[in-house]
């Protein structure tokens, strides 16, 4: 989930705040999942007077984007939820923002109707990906997956935004078109497709992309898009970031070397940190000087600090940036 907006904290106080509430307790156990590839291990936090108590220095920030997050955050207990929600909306005086990060299975009736009385305040993003040859995130689960699209499908209407974030590995590249086409008919009209990440773990190497092979997805899907004008109707990241004329916001792709330091991670009273919940090591990656010294470092970012690049990660961003030059200008 490393690709998620964040505002520089360079205008104004602005953060992004990960709530671990139930740490990294999940139903599910995808086989990527980065909690599992980096050991992560976490008790999340019940009582609703610390929970308050941490986010009440945030209160009167300018932004403020939270996002409730996992494990899986919808087995948090329905009538805490309620109550945050409360206090964030009712107490929260500059822009706030927050977001549910679900795998799906569980929204139901009680669960939509909440969400949606906060609507358009309140997003929903939920984790999906196509099937291909391997499905690394419900295991060739057809019935679970189901229950997932027709939770989706309940969603659209009813909550203003709606979004599903995907993941591109080694076993489903070649079955993203079909997957957007089923998602538009979901009604669905936003999809965020992120790289499976390279964290240096042995079992990775059965999963991982390499950038060249990502950005050629990317190139490949924006044609479909483009020339069937799902653009119209259908936003898919990174590429209405990248393609924008505004400074983008997503932090694989965002030119700051403290990126790391514009997120907060609450799992309990004890273990929260200033940091994003990537960094398990306490250590704040810094910038390669390469990167810095890059003539395309204001567009790339340098990607995500934490990952592990591959041999093709540099000329695989120079095309990429070249591909959109050329054709946002014509060249």
């Amino acid at each position: 989930m490393n690709d998620i907006k964040t505002d520089s904290i360079l205008h104004g106080k602005s953060i992004t705040i990960m709530l671990k509430l139930v740490g990294t307790s999940c139903n599910m156990h995808c086989q990527y999942c980065y909690e599992h590839v980096l050991n992560n291990a976490y008790v999340g936090c019940k009582d609703y007077d610390k929970i308050v108590r941490y986010l009440e220095r945030f209160k009167d920030y300018k932004h403020v984007f939270i996002i409730f997050h996992g494990g899986e955050p919808l087995l948090l207990e329905f009538n805490l939820m309620k109550k945050l929600f409360e206090y964030i909306f009712g107490n929260f005086t500059g822009k706030c923002q927050v977001q549910i990060q679900t795998n799906g299975t569980l929204l139901d009736n009680n669960w939509i109707d909440l969400m949606k009385y906060y609507s358009p305040k309140l997003s929903l993003s939920i984790s999906l990906d196509p099937v291909g040859k391997k499905d690394l995130r419900f295991g060739n689960n057809i019935e679970l997956r189901d229950v997932v699209l027709n939770n989706i499908k309940k969603c659209v209407g009813k909550i203003s935004n709606v979004g599903v974030i995907s993941v591109a590995h080694a076993y489903n590249m070649n079955d993203f078109i079909p997957f957007i086409l089923l998602l538009r008919n979901c009604g669905v009209s936003n999809l965020t497709i992120n790289k499976y990440q390279n964290y240096g773990n042995k079992h990775d190497m059965n999963y991982y992309i390499l950038e060249s092979d990502y950005v050629n997805l990317l190139k490949s899907i924006f044609f479909e898009w483009i020339s069937k004008k799902w653009f119209l109707d259908f936003n898919i990241q990174p590429l209405v970031a990248l393609f924008s004329n505004t400074s983008n916001k997503l932090c694989s792709y965002l030119p700051n070397e403290n990126k790391c330091t514009y997120f907060k991670t609450f799992y309990n009273e004890f273990e929260n940190y200033d940091i994003c919940d990537h960094i398990t090591d306490g250590i704040i990656p810094k910038t390669d000087d390469k990167c810095l010294k890059c003539s395309i470092y204001k567009k790339c970012g340098g990607g995500c600090l934490k990952e592990k690049k591959d041999p093709s990660f540099c000329k695989a961003r120079k095309e990429l940036f070249d591909f959109i030059e050329k054709i946002k200008y014509g060249i």
